[in-house]
């Protein structure tokens, strides 16, 4: 069974046989779909590192932090706009603008000569990347089969997963090398060659009336996402007043979320398709998808920190022991396709958070000399169980979304992993925070009680994906 040639934002989607290699064209375009997510979501943590120096530059680590926070809240206000922008100038367009506001976006961070004109860069980049992400996945599904889908959907869910590991690392050796600016630097050349090679696969205009732009909904749904993401990321702050803070944007982002959802399933060309929500497969995915994010990004907050602050080591140090999970994310990305041939994908995600919670079980013995062997082998375990998991919800939602609905579903369910992550990293800082004051610091201890929450947490998503795996079987019957 093929994806159905439709007029997909514009970009046809030509089904080809399943025993057929994707055509040159089809590889160049996965090619540079691939490379702009890898760019998107290496740049959410490569610039951590380079805090410190930004600091030392410009003021103090408060305000330095809004160069990862504005990116962030950038990257989810823009997320609903693909579907629009693919409808409006087809998917192809779409991407390489956003491509080329990125790399603009990168070069002014270079350029910055005050915070001010930095942070406003690194909003500007976040929201090519909202675009790019999203977009990407629409790419990867032109002239491929049902079945090519899959390999290369894993391809482009691993690469998402690999690039915040990765940034770390790449940040730190960067920052030897040029300083700073040219943790930004690196992202322009890069823009540039998917820019020049993906123009000859740009692909038609789209045909027909133009969708119109739903302002209102554009409006509402960036004031819940951005309001939403605000009041997690402002559960971790240590002060008087952080809970009026929280109630205040939990209050503005559900109101702007109940007038968004009424407003979508009212007119006639809604922002995002949440139809696809009365889907039985789609609906089940986007939980998992959500709950997935506490595994995926809480352990970017405790492991990083129990190698730096517990262990003593430096950024490139701490990096390099973090992209071993990386080893286990390839190996869940060719593995992934053939057991949701096997299995379906809920049995996959079920393999891959069991995986998960076994290599998560001995960090709860964390101490000042534990193995670095032993956690090594923990990160690729982890990274292949988190692998296998998300790779196969991302790659089973869309394979239940309508062709002409990708870009809406990839959009959604990229919010929701973003969401969730947040809430994820928002309550192990938490957690952490009260830990240390127990424990008398950042100490091993505290990193050991912590990680009793990452093991619950492997444990609660065992629920959802029982729920998709018994959905499969209802659907398939």
């Amino acid at each position: 069974m093929t994806i159905r040639s439709v007029e997909l934002e514009s970009d046809t989607v030509t089904a080809a046989p399943a025993e057929t290699a994707p055509s040159r064209r089809a590889r160049v375009t996965i090619a540079c779909a691939l490379a702009g997510t890898l760019l998107a979501t290496l740049d959410t943590t490569v610039v951590n590192v380079a805090l410190h120096s930004v600091t030392e530059r410009f003021g103090t680590i408060d305000k330095v932090q809004w160069i990862v926070t504005g990116y962030l809240l950038a990257l989810v206000a823009a997320m609903p706009l693909a579907g629009w922008l693919a409808a409006r100038v087809g998917a192809g367009r779409a991407y390489l603008g956003a491509i080329a506001l990125f790399g603009i976006g990168s070069a002014l961070c270079a350029l910055s000569p005050s915070l001010e004109l930095l942070v406003a860069s690194r909003v500007l980049s976040g929201a090519a990347a909202g675009i790019i992400i999203p977009l990407a996945t629409v790419l990867v599904a032109r002239d491929v089969s049902r079945e090519q889908f899959a390999r290369v959907q894993a391809l482009n869910g691993s690469i998402q997963l690999i690039g915040p590991l990765l940034g770390p690392t790449v940040g730190g050796l960067l920052i030897e090398v040029g300083g700073w600016p040219a943790v930004f630097w690196l992202n322009v050349p890069v823009c540039i060659g998917i820019a020049c090679i993906g123009a000859f696969v740009v692909g038609p205009r789209p045909t027909g009336r133009p969708r119109p732009l739903d302002v209102l909904g554009l409006v509402t749904g960036a004031t819940a996402t951005v309001c939403a993401v605000s009041a997690i990321s402002a559960l971790s702050q240590d002060d008087s007043l952080r809970w009026i803070r929280v109630a205040g944007l939990a209050a503005i982002s559900a109101v702007a979320l109940v007038l968004f959802v009424l407003r979508e399933n009212r007119i006639e060309h809604p922002l995002l398709d949440l139809s696809l929500m009365r889907h039985r497969i789609f609906a089940r995915a986007s939980v998992n998808v959500f709950l997935l994010g506490f595994l995926l990004y809480a352990p970017m907050v405790v492991i990083p920190l129990y190698f730096s602050a517990a262990r003593g080591e430096s950024s490139v140090s701490t990096g390099l022991l973090l992209s071993t999970a990386g080893l286990g994310v390839v190996i869940s990305g060719s593995l992934c396709p053939r057991l949701m041939r096997r299995w379906g994908a809920g049995r996959t995600m079920i393999v891959g958070i069991v995986a998960t919670f076994v290599a998560t079980v001995p960090l709860v013995t964390l101490s000042d000399d534990t193995s670095y062997p032993l956690l090594c082998g923990l990160l690729v375990v982890r990274g292949a169980g988190i692998g296998l998991a998300v790779v196969a919800v991302m790659t089973r939602a869309y394979q239940s979304s309508p062709a002409e609905s990708i870009a809406d579903a990839a959009a959604q369910l990229n919010l929701l992993q973003r969401i969730g992550g947040a809430l994820a990293a928002a309550i192990v800082s938490l957690v952490l925070s009260r830990a240390a004051t127990e424990h008398g610091g950042l100490v091993p201890g505290a990193f050991a009680q912590t990680s009793w929450w990452l093991v619950g947490a492997a444990a609660v998503t065992l629920v959802p994906a029982i729920a998709l795996a018994r959905a499969e079987v209802r659907t398939e019957s």
